[in-house]
């Protein structure tokens, strides 16, 4: 198995600031010398943690709090020394903090009243030293300890308290925790969440209970053990949806613990996993753990999170004060994530579309019919500068071409400029947002949750919406505009919440929670979108309804945009890394009834880029390895695969003409590929652009028969054979590329800086 431990602390000042506060509590144990002690307190370097630590016992001599403790940093790397009483005793230990707590020494019994003389000495001594800000400072830390008392009993010594394993499961832990009884009070925090350490490193006895078999493990740091056997679980859980393999150990509080997944089996199986625990010894002979070969995955995560919440809810009873514990929360909410991951795997909500026939017929009826394509087989363009501009934090994402209008919204404004003239038709401010052109306008959502749709003509509001603020994700959405169908935006909202807004009445018509909040990402087809949303399945939604209509399922998670054409629809699950295995499938769906009709694995571990091209004959996916772009093609009819070949270097933006692959390379390479066959058919190398001068977006725009492609310059290539018909000489990157339908072309770079160019004289040869 890899190993991951908690390291210790790496920073070269750390193991010897970690020394010296080891020495400081050798000499404070209640059988040695106080003169020597006195000595070993006067070498710490750190008067501000002389302070903290003297200010801590004062509060735990005075009986302000029972536990305390003072955060040292050592360079780049931090560690605890924490106090607290114990009967007569005052326990130090001393802890690493961060995500992997180390511990150097464990509740240590410290002369208390000795350390307090020793150090309202060196602080005394120290004053006389210090300068004129810090003397108030010593001073008040005298203070402290010259009140505190250490001669009564201050707390009760360890109680014990027990978590059953649950009956109800083949796999299960239990616990019995040495704890100590404190006041049953309520947090001061005034509501604010602390992280604290030293509360959440007690001691007890894990149990281990797979089916009539039982395993103890004595003296384990059982919370800090909880915290990564989440971490496991969460990790092993992500690899199953992945159907990748995962080889993962740990050690946390006195325990090696171990995970092995060997990928999925596929959908309908369960994950069988090996588990591992063995105790940790750092010297002496070693102990062997016990290994559990056969377990499944979803018995290992719901043991986890039964014993998360168990354990939880019984240091929140056994210690109030631990409600406002960072530690706890973050647990609590990541037992909430397995939970949640659990029931996704076992889940199965497949829905089938019974009636697909009038989803159908509607989308045949609103097809409306390709304009003819302009004849390039002997033309030449050639492009004037028309007018430029200077938009300050300009948002590539907010440009839009609508009539005469060209639309350029940024972080502050939003501003009109007519298209042929380059003059500003109008400007408003707006909070920073996202903006979609709609038929009834531009809207546009900002951080806040405010929907506002803008006249375009006028750049007056029309309407506005309050929507709940999108967390977790970037706003996405789909605009509806159809003969039959109300003018309506599809958006995705809050957390988990998709909307439905018609935007003639200005109000929202229906809303849609899902189960994940990841990003959504939409595809019309007729009156139904198709949504995937990070989850192990897509769905698809009556736009005017908001009723789910079908819903697929898999083993995979669906996160790509589909592609839907005529009857057809493809979707891209898996996440395939470069580093990871994984898998990666291609699924190809009835759009209208949700039925599957074949799925086929991608091959090998690239990366897919973008949603799937699909040809007349052909399925393409682009998808990005170790030696840059790759060209994958299926069978449209069976799924079978046809070929895989490498495209080109970098990635590259990809194109479906006439059954020709165009692939456009971040590294100045325009491709041309059959798609049938696979053949390359013509290639340009253009200048290969500097670091700084690739454009943030690669697509090429097809207008009027011309690819319009965006490198370093905007060259037009005839996309039939690659004949360059014409070249756009601007000083602009081209981030952004937009071409209307007189073929003048718009430029947009992320620096602020728009340019237009106008199509002029068109040479053609005449016989």
């Amino acid at each position: 198995m890899i190993g991951e431990s908690a390291a210790p602390l790496t920073h070269k000042g750390a193991p010897d600031q970690v020394e010296r506060w080891l020495t400081l509590l050798e000499h404070a144990a209640p059988a040695l010398d106080h003169a020597a002690l006195a000595r070993v307190v006067g070498a710490m370097p750190s008067g501000q943690a002389l302070c903290d630590l003297a200010e801590a016992l004062g509060d735990l001599g005075r009986g302000v709090r029972r536990r305390a403790a003072v955060r040292v940093r050592a360079g780049d790397e931090a560690f605890e020394v924490g106090l607290e009483r114990s009967g007569n005793l005052t326990l130090a230990s001393v802890y690493g903090s961060g995500a992997n707590v180390t511990l150097h020494r464990f509740e240590a019994p410290v002369d208390a009243a000795g350390l307090s003389r020793a150090l309202a000495a060196e602080l005394e001594r120290r004053s006389g030293l210090a300068p004129a800000r810090e003397v108030d400072r010593l001073a008040a830390a005298g203070r402290a300890l010259g009140a505190a008392r250490f001669d009564d009993e201050a707390s009760p010594l360890l109680e014990s308290v027990v978590i059953e394993p649950s009956d109800e499961l083949p796999f299960a832990f239990g616990a019995e925790l040495a704890l100590r009884a404190h006041p049953q009070t309520t947090s001061n925090g005034g509501g604010v969440l602390r992280t604290e350490v030293l509360p959440l490193l007690f001691k007890g006895r894990l149990r281990v209970v797979a089916s009539d078999h039982t395993r103890d493990l004595a003296d384990v740091h059982v919370f800090l053990l909880a915290e990564k056997l989440v971490d496991l679980a969460l990790e092993a859980l992500d690899a199953s949806a992945r159907l990748r393999p995962l080889w993962r150990k740990v050690e946390a509080g006195g325990v090696l613990a171990g995970v092995r997944l060997v990928g999925g089996r596929g959908r309908g199986t369960r994950d069988v996993m090996a588990f591992s625990l063995a105790p940790v010894r750092r010297s002496g002979p070693r102990i062997e753990g016990w290994t559990f070969p056969s377990l499944e995955l979803g018995s290992f995560a719901g043991a986890v999170a039964d014993f998360g919440r168990s354990l939880a809810r019984t240091l929140l009873r056994w210690d109030r004060t631990q409600t406002h514990n960072l530690r706890i929360v973050e647990l609590k909410s990541r037992l909430r994530e397995i939970s949640e991951m659990c029931r996704e795997m076992d889940h199965d909500d497949t829905l089938v579309n019974t009636s697909p026939e009038s989803y159908r017929a509607y989308a045949t009826a609103n097809q409306a019919p390709q304009p003819p394509r302009a004849d390039l087989s002997a033309a030449r363009l050639r492009f004037a500068p028309k007018w430029t501009a200077a938009v300050p934090a300009i948002d590539l994402r907010s440009i839009f071409l609508c009539g005469d209008a060209f639309v350029v919204g940024s972080s502050r404004e939003v501003s009109c400029i007519h298209r042929s003239q380059g003059t500003i038709a109008w400007t408003r401010p707006a909070a920073r947002g996202v903006s979609v052109m709609t038929p009834s306008g531009l809207a546009r959502i900002d951080e806040s949750g405010t929907l506002s749709v803008i006249d375009v003509a006028s750049g007056e509001l029309r309407s506005t919406l309050r929507l709940e603020p999108r967390v977790g994700g970037p706003i996405t959405g789909a605009v509806i505009s159809a003969p039959g169908l109300p003018r309506m935006l599809v958006v995705s909202e809050g957390r988990r919440r998709l909307c439905g807004v018609d935007l003639e009445a200005g109000e929202i018509v229906w809303r849609l929670a899902t189960r994940r909040g990841g990003t959504f990402r939409f595809k019309r087809a007729g009156r139904l979108v198709v949504v995937s949303a990070g989850e192990q399945g897509l769905f698809a939604v009556d736009v005017v309804t908001g009723e789910v209509v079908w819903r697929f399922r898999a083993r995979l998670r669906f996160s790509a945009t589909p592609s839907i054409c005529d009857d057809s629809l493809f979707a891209i699950a898996g996440d395939a890394a470069l580093s990871g295995g994984g898998s990666t499938r291609l699924f190809h769906l009835d759009p209208w009834s949700g039925t599957l009709r074949w799925s086929v694995d991608l091959p090998g571990h690239a990366r897919p880029v973008g949603a799937p091209h699909v040809g007349r004959r052909t399925v393409l996916v682009v998808t990005m390895g170790a030696r840059g772009s790759q060209l994958v093609a299926f069978d449209r009819a069976t799924g079978e695969l046809l070929y895989a070949r490498e495209a080109c270097r970098g990635g590259a933006a990809a194109l479906l003409v006439d059954d020709l692959a165009i692939l456009n390379s971040e590294l100045g390479e325009l491709s041309a590929f059959g798609a049938n066959d696979g053949e390359l058919r013509y290639r340009h190398v253009f200048s290969e652009p500097l670091e700084g001068d690739r454009p943030r977006r690669l697509e090429p725009v097809l207008r009027s028969g011309a690819l319009f492609v965006p490198q370093s310059q905007v060259h037009v290539v005839r996309p039939a054979d690659g004949r360059v018909v014409g070249v756009i000489d601007t000083d602009l990157v081209a981030d952004l590329l937009r071409v209307d339908e007189r073929c003048d072309v718009y430029v947009a770079e992320e620096s602020g800086h728009v340019a237009a160019f106008s199509a002029v004289a068109r040479l053609s040869v005449v016989k």
